[in-house]
């Protein structure tokens, strides 16, 4: 909370003795023999030391005790910061003031009250009232019967109320809060889209202790209808021992004649709900704890009633994690669920694993491994088959052990060359785990085989092992060369050029398998980048097969000298492809080329590039690039593209930031997809900041092409400001 960040900076100020370092001037002076004050009578004004400026009609100082008492038209100035006042205080012994009627400002923040009493740690407000910029030119105001500050750390008040113009929106009748950026107490939005009709609604969560907070999410429609749901946080210990977390729900009974499909294309019903939670727990260096779980009715809930949500993940994920950290291993206890009838991923019901890291065992020679235990879950097969339903979800689980043992030996050969050696095996056994069978109809299953309605699909239970071993070496150059250069426009002090050549070459045999292709499979997510050369890091473990590629890599990094970190990165880019030899299951011979390159010459330039190449085929399979300008304060201006072969994928974006000044910044954003000829999604909008923290926003979105959005949308919000 930090609505009295501009009061507290005066608090400052109060704390300065004024019998040190003072200057008095006025039209009239004299000193009272009996209070030992000097009076000072007719444009008085008092210099502080610390750059504070005292002017009011009458100013009585006792140089003695440190008293001040201005009176009549009080203005009190530092650097962009103004206070005036009816009556103004000061006891420097106590550190103590006491202003009357006061109103103060600094540009950002304005606020006034008719009585503002206390010392440096603690002190409150009376009847006072919080505006962002001046008044009169405000859309959000914030206003309290009492607020206070204790022991610098914790705001309390009573009869909170906040406006959006005259709009009011959020009304606390007492509050205890914590002075903590990432903690603050509410969001607020008002929306207009032709699909949900005019909204408004916000989330807020009101203290009930120092460690914990309740609230509600709440969206009023005027097409869909009233979303509500609870909402919560919490959080308490220290650096070293803590937990924090928090929770958000929404459920509406949906109005709209039509709701719309999912991603499946299955009717979405009118009961919608979604529920988030987080959890994260630390017990000193050994044990940690996070839980993250997304239930939706639908894949569309969030999209439609909780933006923030949807824009962070589109596909919600929920799992729990628990690690065990030693000197040189890990345990972990892992747990992934699909509470949502509209995904299709395996669930891990848990999984254990224990981690040896690499340990040395002599001079050069390390050694690691992996234990895990995994009872897997396949709820459903969506698509797969066509519309082939497998029912009994339990029909599709499997248990699976699989254990990873290397050792490694490094070598340095001379500076900058090192030379390293990798033996290693993977074992991966299947306990009664559901195998797939395919037949042509002039084939028979088994007679223990379960045969799907069109007779052609069949699963079975059985039991099998499939061992993979490693071998292979890593050849590493690293060398640099040194320049002088000076350039103070870039704030380049010297150029440092280094380049690493790798060679890395893995045989991975396929040593004993017995099992056919498990209905249940860890396979490889699509990645731009290429897959991991060690088979300890492969995930798709259902899908290794026999290996034999050799790894190219060119990196390289251009730095300078930087007073705080020592040394900027000014350009990186590295170069990347793996060659597959005869016995490889690859088809091609050749994986993409891959270029990946950043520039950051200095803060006002930004280029980034990614792109992968065919060499097979001739054809570039991907290219996604970015350019930012940025003047800091000032301006930013960026643009960039997309693209993927084969997906569908050819997108092309533009946006732009200008600062106004201190409060105001006006931004644009346009994106344009090749496929459907469509500029997709544009913005325009305006934020203002409110107070140290929040920040206004006013935007107005337009769409085109196929989505499940109308062609327009406005939007205020009230959030934490983001520059």
């Amino acid at each position: 909370m930090v609505w009295v960040v501009a009061l507290l900076v005066f608090s400052k100020a109060a704390a300065q003795t004024p019998e040190f370092n003072v200057e008095m001037e006025a039209r009239n002076r004299e000193f009272n023999l009996n209070t030992g004050e000097m009076v000072l009578l007719g444009d008085a004004v008092v210099r502080y030391g610390d750059g504070w400026i005292l002017a009011a009609d009458s100013i009585n100082v006792n140089q003695q005790t440190g008293r001040a008492l201005a009176e009549g038209n009080v203005v009190a100035t530092r650097g962009d910061i103004r206070l005036t006042a009816d009556r103004f205080e000061y006891q420097a012994l106590e550190k103590f003031a006491r202003i009357e009627n006061f109103r103060v400002g600094n540009g950002r923040v304005y606020a006034d009250g008719s009585l503002l009493e206390g010392n440096i740690d603690d002190f409150s407000f009376t009847d006072v009232s919080f505006f962002p910029g001046e008044p009169g030119t405000y859309l959000f105001k914030g206003r309290a019967k009492e607020l206070a500050l204790v022991d610098r750390n914790v705001v309390k008040g009573e009869k909170l109320s906040f406006k959006l113009g005259v709009v009011p929106f959020l009304i606390i009748p007492n509050i205890s809060h914590p002075i903590d950026a990432d903690t603050n107490l509410f969001k607020a939005n008002i929306d207009y889209s032709g699909h949900i009709g005019g909204a408004i609604g916000g989330e807020f969560r009101v203290p009930v202790s120092s460690n914990a907070r309740l609230g509600a999410n709440i969206a009023l429609t005027t097409k869909r209808g009233i979303l509500a749901g609870p909402t919560s946080q919490y959080a308490w210990g220290d650096d070293d021992h803590f937990v924090n977390g928090w929770f958000t729900s929404g459920f509406i009974d949906d109005s709209a004649d039509e709701v719309g499909v999912d991603v499946l294309g299955n009717n979405i019903g009118d009961k919608r709900f979604f529920t988030e939670w987080r959890h994260r727990q630390v017990a000193g260096d050994h044990l940690s704890v996070s839980a993250y779980t997304r239930y939706w009715s639908d894949s569309e809930v969030t999209r439609d009633f909780h933006e923030d949500s949807y824009n962070a993940m589109q596909d919600p994920d929920s799992y729990f994690e628990a690690n065990y950290n030693g000197s040189n291993w890990q345990a972990s206890l892992f747990m992934r669920a699909s509470p949502n009838n509209f995904q299709i991923f395996t669930e891990r019901m848990p999984e254990l694993r224990f981690s040896l890291f690499p340990t040395r065992i002599a001079k050069g020679l390390y050694h690691g491994g992996t234990l895990s235990f995994a009872k897997l879950r396949q709820t459903r097969k969506f698509g797969v088959f066509g519309d082939l339903d497998f029912g009994d979800p339990s029909n599709l689980d499997s248990d699976r052990a699989d254990a990873y043992y290397g050792l490694k030996f490094y070598k340095q050969l001379r500076e900058g060359a090192q030379f390293s050696v990798q033996l290693g095996a993977r074992a991966t056994h299947y306990f009664d785990t559901a195998e797939l069978l395919f037949r042509s109809p002039s084939e028979e299953f088994l007679p223990d085989v379960i045969v799907s309605e069109n007779d052609r699909i069949g699963i079975r239970s059985s039991d099998g092992t499939r061992v993979h071993g490693e071998a292979g070496f890593d050849l590493k150059f690293t060398s640099y060369r040194v320049s002088e250069y000076q350039n103070k426009i870039w704030n380049i002090d010297g150029i440092r050029h280094v380049i690493e050549p790798i060679i890395s070459y893995r045989y991975q045999p396929e040593l004993e398998n017995d099992i056919e292709l498990a209905g249940i499979q860890d396979f490889m997510a699509f990645s731009s980048y290429l897959s991991p050369i060690d088979l300890e890091d492969r995930r798709d473990i259902d899908f290794i097969g026999e290996e034999h590629r050799t790894r190219f890599e060119l990196r390289n990094r251009i730095q300078t000298r930087d007073k705080e970190n020592g040394s900027r990165d000014l350009a990186r880019f590295s170069l990347a492809i793996d060659h597959y030899l005869d016995d490889s299951l690859q088809v091609d011979d050749w994986s993409d080329l891959h270029l990946d390159f950043d520039i950051t010459p200095a803060q006002w330039l930004e280029i980034g590039l990614f792109s992968r190449y065919d060499f097979t085929d001739g054809d570039l399979r991907e290219f996604n690039s970015s350019i930012a300008l940025t003047d800091t304060g000032y301006w930013k201006l960026g643009f960039g593209n997309h693209f993927v072969k084969g997906a569908d994928l050819d997108q092309y974006f533009v946006f732009g930031d200008y600062y106004l000044n201190d409060n105001f910044k006006v931004y644009a954003a346009a994106k344009f997809d090749e496929v459907s000829d469509s500029f997709y999604e544009q913005r325009i909008g305006i934020m203002q900041r409110a107070l140290e923290d929040y920040g206004l926003k006013y935007e107005l979105r337009i769409y085109d092409g196929p989505r499940r959005e109308t062609d327009f949308s406005i939007r205020i919000s009230v959030d934490l400001f983001d520059e």
